[in-house]
């Protein structure tokens, strides 16, 4: 939408195809985020079926944290490309020194807040993994749970 037009005519004539496409494209933002939640919500049962007498790993228990960031994100998105008041080409949201108060104010907590925040969580996943098994690590447990290096048997 910003710069991809040659002219003002061009620009208002497609403005409400470019609203569209926004709205599409954060929709199927929106749409892989509940996917994602589903995805960890199903692990964490998982999880807790494996391992019934551990609590739950903190690194899922993060990923369940961003999930509402995620979602408040993408349904911003949502409404930016649908609703004048979220949307940076409605003139409306400029007064005489720019974007007016409450149109940034709503873009910070509803955009970047949330972005910053699900990126501070993901990064502290970094020190929740540090003492998880190595990749060697589990091809050693599933050679030994598995099949016998030297044989080729299955343990029962």
């Amino acid at each position: 939408m910003a710069g991809g037009h040659q002219s003002v005519q061009e620009f208002r004539g497609n403005l409400k195809y470019d609203e569209a496409m926004r709205a599409a494209g954060q929709s199927v933002f929106l749409v892989v985020n509940i996917f994602l939640l589903y995805c960890v919500v199903d692990s964490i049962s998982q999880w807790r079926l494996e391992n019934p007498d551990q609590a739950t790993h903190p690194t899922l228990l993060l990923l369940l944290a961003t999930c509402p960031f995620l979602f408040v994100r993408g349904l911003y998105g949502v409404m930016s490309g649908v609703l004048p008041i979220f949307n940076y080409f409605n003139w409306k949201n400029y007064g005489p020194r720019g974007l007016v108060d409450s149109f940034v104010i709503s873009e910070y907590i509803m955009a970047t807040t949330m972005e910053w925040t699900t990126c501070t969580l993901l990064m502290l996943i970094y020190l929740t993994s540090r003492n998880d098994p190595k990749k060697d690590d589990w091809e050693m447990y599933e050679g030994k749970k598995g099949r016998s290096r030297d044989n080729g048997s299955v343990d029962v």
